[in-house]
Parts: structure tokens; C-alpha cells; sequence
């Protein structure tokens, strides 16, 4: 089973790689709609469920990054969040 996520993740790394930057920006919209219309189905209590996995999953990920690498996440988020702003 482990395997079969591990090639499935590469095929979709593989696959994003070759779209083109409208290509890839369509899809992550379209992705954020489904994901919107997901959430807006959920009860309270199951939105805060995910709320709470949600932090954990990217504090577990923050954990594992090198100081290097956390800088650098950090620079990336400073960069989206001026673009955002503009």
C-alpha cells in the first residue's frame, strides 16, 4: 500500500511539472472551490476537527524542516503574502 502512494505521488509530481504556469493556476483554483464546498458542508464540530488535524499536520511538517529550509519557507510565505497585499 505504502508503494502504491509512492508512485501515485510521483505520477501527480510528474504530471504538475509538465503543466503550464495557467494550467497549474486553474487547477489549484478549481482545487480551492472543491475544497471550499467541501468545508461548507461540514458541521461545526467536524470543521474544527479538521481545524485541529490541520495544525498538527503542519507542525509536525515545520518539525522536520532543517533551520535552512525553515527560512527559506518562511522568505516563500513573506514573498505570497506581499503579492497577496498588492
Amino acid at each position: 500500500a505504502e508503494r502504491q502512494r509512492i508512485f501515485a505521488r510521483e505520477r501527480s509530481a510528474t504530471r504538475r511539472a509538465l503543466l503550464t504556469p495557467e494550467e497549474a493556476q486553474q487547477q489549484r483554483a478549481t482545487i480551492r472551490e472543491i475544497n471550499a464546498a467541501r468545508r461548507a458542508t461540514l458541521t461545526p464540530e467536524e470543521a474544527e476537527r479538521q481545524r485541529i488535524f490541520a495544525r498538527e499536520r503542519s507542525a509536525t511538517r515545520r518539525a522536520l524542516l532543517t533551520p535552512e529550509e525553515a527560512q527559506q519557507q518562511r522568505a516563500t510565505i513573506r514573498e505570497i503574502n506581499a503579492a497577496r497585499r498588492a
